[in-house]
């Protein structure tokens, strides 16, 4: 952040009568020009020079002359608030001589309008000062150049021109956005890692399912760069595999392993000790579907004659799969054991076979998105632990190539993510399970996404969710088709929403790492060889204190391919294939068609729940000098802070050292200890226990 300074008022300085006689006897001057104007599309700054013949201003703007020793520079700041939204009008003046002092003020309006910033070190050759539009406003401000101490022997020339603004709004500030970081799994683990599921116990280990490799996974709080993985498959989920699933129960972290038989029927297991031991169950219910099965649980909905708990297990088990249209749904009462019949949730005029993954809310309200319901997406939603169902859509949707995903608040509130038939990441939000919808909107608009796959969501606190997909910025259906010759470059998204999802914060979660090159075919066992490595769907979940964990398959691993050589293209023979010699284009011919598990793991920043946020780091750090004190006020942003630090360095800005630990809502400290004829640097933080903010701007003060 840039350093904001300050004035420090001085100490009288003497000067002679016969002098300031003199200088007031002499014609009045003016800055030239007197005035200019400037927006936020200027690129040549705005230039002055000084005319007054100067002298000496001891008491600053309250003993000069206007025109002798002080002159006045007008700018006008062009344009909205919203025009300047991260950009402020700098000013500088400059000078040759170390030993000649000017200090700047700047009012809004003119020299008898509020002041909104002010410079005034000593030896040096320059003073600077921000209007900054998000806290000054725009239009008209008198810049006042005071002749400290300076003559026209060493006039100063001024400048203004356009910089980032180093002031912080209130909302997420740059050390609550989310940070994330990903880990690959080692070779030999995670080689085959397409459509992959993750859930997450109490303990922070993270389970990730792919084809028939269970593998845990354990980070290192300490160390963001470690994470072991480790091979916990069971016995019986670890033979055969037509298609994997797993979920973690958040509230008993019992951990379920499910793998698809083309029987109608799935191998399953699920272990309470983080996979140390495994306990094989009935697997699925009679008259489960042939595919695309999923796993969810959560609690029961009271009061449900016969669909309520069994055993000492307090949570309801559901498991869903599809046939070629309709979908079931079966219920365990036994923690997994054992499952009932399984029930259609829809029928075949209502909504297409596949579906995305069982949500379960803290109320008992079970919801199945679906890509294809009544040519839109939503969800099938049932209030009575699965017996009956309805469907819901969301307004304005379209039915789409891949799965939709359910986040749930824990209020209740649903987070729904979708790409839309357009290819643009979508989310919508309900308070009442699907009635009404708000906030409905695209959130890779600030990215530039024009393709979307893979939607998966996660939510925490009733106000926050991340929405975690795959994306390109090149749009088309052929990058979701068969088409190997499109050129487009998918990353990872991670989209998170602080306030109900009015406004979304999307971030690219593997920057520099493509995730695939090329096509994405999402048409099932129709997609020709090279094209469906990552297969149908990722995940994402939150541990215990919110942080979300995004599970894919990496397609896109060699340095070839992450730096987008051409090395590969499309064979002449009849046969097809590939040629293995480049043929000038970067497409999905260049793509190393792997399937690498990988984690995309929250590092940084806010999470989904607010009991852990770090608080708000302090903004507008301002100091001035009244004899003896240096008083220093800021900004409080924070609703969680249980102190304030305030630091002080002496005439250097790397050696800080704590001057004073402050109460929570502190706002202002008056420092009695300073010296003059001292620098000196300050800086202020908010502490809670979850740790501490940034820094706050620093602000530098020289008592003359």
């Amino acid at each position: 952040m840039s350093r904001i300074k300050v004035l420090a008022p001085v100490t009288a300085r003497l000067i002679s009568g016969f002098l300031l006689t003199a200088l007031c006897a002499l014609p009045l001057a003016a800055a030239q020009p007197s005035s200019g104007s400037i927006d936020v599309s200027t690129t040549n700054p705005i230039t002055w020079v000084g005319t007054a013949p100067g002298g000496s201003s001891p008491d600053a703007e309250n003993t000069c002359v206007e025109g002798v020793n002080c002159e006045t520079f007008t700018i006008t700041l062009n344009g909205t608030v919203n025009d300047w939204a991260g950009k402020a009008a700098r000013v500088r003046i400059n000078w040759l001589l170390p030993a000649t002092d000017y200090d700047i003020y700047i009012h809004a309006g003119s020299v008898a309008g509020p002041q909104t910033d002010h410079s005034g070190d000593g030896l040096t050759t320059s003073e600077d000062a921000l209007i900054i539009p998000s806290r000054d406003g725009v239009g008209t401000f008198a810049v006042h150049v005071v002749y400290f101490a300076a003559t026209a022997g060493d006039q100063y020339h001024g400048i203004v021109d356009v910089v980032e603004s180093p002031f912080v709004d209130p909302g997420i500030a740059s050390g609550d956005v989310p940070a994330y970081r990903n880990y690959a799994a080692p070779a030999p683990l995670g080689k085959s890692a397409g459509e992959p599921s993750i859930g997450l116990s109490k303990s922070g280990n993270a389970f990730f399912l792919s084809n028939t490799e269970t593998l845990r996974v354990t980070f290192n709080e300490n160390d963001p760069s470690a994470a072991t993985w480790v091979n916990k498959s069971a016995l019986n989920t670890s033979i055969e595999s037509f298609d994997p699933i797993l979920f973690t129960d958040p509230q008993t972290s019992r951990t379920f392993v499910s793998q698809l038989l083309p029987t109608k029927m799935s191998l399953m297991s699920f272990t309470d000790d983080d996979g140390e031991t495994w306990t094989p169950s009935q697997g699925s219910g009679l008259n489960s579907g042939v595919d695309h099965q999923t796993i969810g649980g959560g609690p029961f909905k009271p009061g449900i004659l016969g669909r309520g708990p069994t055993t000492y297990y307090p949570n309801a088990v559901y498991y869903a799969s599809q046939d070629d249209g309709l979908a079931s749904i079966a219920l365990s009462t036994d923690g997994g054991q054992t499952f009932g019949v399984a029930v259609p949730m829809w029928n075949l005029l209502q909504c297409g076979g596949l579906h995305g993954h069982i949500k379960v809310a803290p109320d008992g309200t079970v919801y199945v998105p679906n890509k294809s319901c009544f040519s839109a997406q939503g969800f099938a939603v049932s209030e009575d632990n699965g017996q009956t169902w309805n469907i819901r859509t969301v307004p304005g949707s379209v039915s789409g190539e891949t799965d939709p995903s359910i986040g749930i608040g824990s209020d209740g509130t649903v987070y729904f993510g979708f790409s839309n038939a357009d290819g643009k990441p979508m989310i919508a939000v309900t308070h009442d399970r699907g009635l009404t919808w708000q906030n409905i909107q695209d959130v890779g608009i600030s990215q530039g996404i024009n393709n979307t796959v893979f939607a998966a969501v996660a939510a925490g606190d009733p106000d926050r969710a991340a929405f975690f997909f795959l994306g390109s910025k090149t749009g088309g259906a052929n990058g979701l088709s068969t088409d190997r010759t499109y050129d487009g470059v998918w990353y990872g998204y991670i989209a998170t929403t602080y306030d109900g999802g009015r406004s979304w914060v999307t971030q690219n979660a593997t920057p520099g790492d493509p995730v695939q090159r090329g096509v994405i075919c999402t048409e099932g066992t129709g997609c020709p060889s090279g094209t469906r490595n990552l297969l149908d769907f990722n995940g994402l979940e939150i541990d215990a204190k919110g942080r979300p964990h995004a599970a894919f398959a990496d397609g896109c691993i060699t340095a070839n391919c992450i730096n987008g050589v051409d090395w590969n293209g499309a064979s002449t023979s009849p046969t097809g294939g590939t040629s293995g010699q480049p043929d000038g284009k970067v497409n999905g011919y260049d793509n190393d068609l792997t399937k690498r598990a990988t984690i995309i793991r929250q590092i940084g920043g806010r999470t989904l729940y607010a009991k852990y946020d770090l608080p708000e780091a302090p903004t507008y750090l301002q100091a001035s000098y009244s004899k003896p004190n240096v008083n220093l006020t800021w900004l409080d942003h924070a609703k969680n802070e249980t102190q304030y630090v305030v630091e002080r360095s002496t005439n250097d800005e790397s050696h800080y050292a704590t001057l004073v630990t402050l109460g929570a809502n502190a706002t202002s400290f008056s420092d009695t200890t300073a010296q003059k004829k001292t620098i000196y640097f300050y800086r202020v933080r908010a502490v809670n226990a979850n740790g501490a903010s940034a820094w706050s701007n620093s602000a530098r003060m020289y008592i003359k």
